[in-house]
């Protein structure tokens, strides 16, 4: 019995098919890990959002102070304050805004509105603890996820590199929903109408 050996353009031939291969497929498993990221991002909002409720049912229709007021009460899983876009994972430093990893020290990847200092002297939220119930009630903005599109944290406090930005921002809202909004477009631009 006569054994047939491969030549070397065939063995050549077989890795260039192999190789264009890989390159196809390769934007496709990026894309869909991608995805998949932005999904649990998404999720890890929703569940915030149903957090708030709880909360606010408890307490009279009061918010946190900040986000990681809900844990471990109405969230359980610290995981949920992080968005597995963020590049450092939720390792910030305190901005009022940005909580980072000052009262969870896994981290809070999100912003928290009600706190920002531009949204209580812009009417959309009254300083804490009495916060009302937001200039567009239901729709007023309690969070926003811009690891859509940001790399760094300080990316989105500058207008300039803001305008500049791809992609988009999400927001939560008092109310649970999700709202996108162009990322170049300033916070202070916000109008849910």
């Amino acid at each position: 019995m006569k054994l047939r050996a491969y030549t070397l353009l065939e063995l050549l031939v077989s890795v260039a098919i192999i190789a264009i291969l890989a390159g196809l497929l390769m934007p496709v498993v990026i894309g869909a890990k991608r995805k998949a990221k932005e999904s649990s991002t998404l999720n890890n909002l929703k569940q915030i959002g149903t957090a708030v409720q709880m909360y606010r049912e408890s307490y009279d229709d009061q918010l946190p102070e900040r986000l990681s007021f809900l844990f471990p009460s109405y969230v359980s899983d610290a995981a949920v304050f992080r968005s597995p876009l963020d590049p450092k994972d939720g390792h910030y430093p305190f901005t009022g805004r940005m909580e980072g990893d000052t009262w969870i020290k896994s981290g809070v990847s999100f912003t928290w509105v009600p706190e920002w200092s531009n949204a209580i002297e812009w009417g959309w939220w009254n300083p804490w603890p009495k916060r009302g119930q937001g200039k567009w009630l239901g729709l007023t903005p309690i969070s926003e996820c811009h690891w859509f599109w940001a790399t760094k944290f300080n990316e989105f406090d500058s207008d300039d590199q803001r305008g500049n930005a791809k992609g988009r921002a999400v927001i939560l809202t008092l109310d649970g929903s999700l709202i996108y909004q162009p990322a170049k477009i300033p916070m202070e631009q916000f109008d849910p109408r």
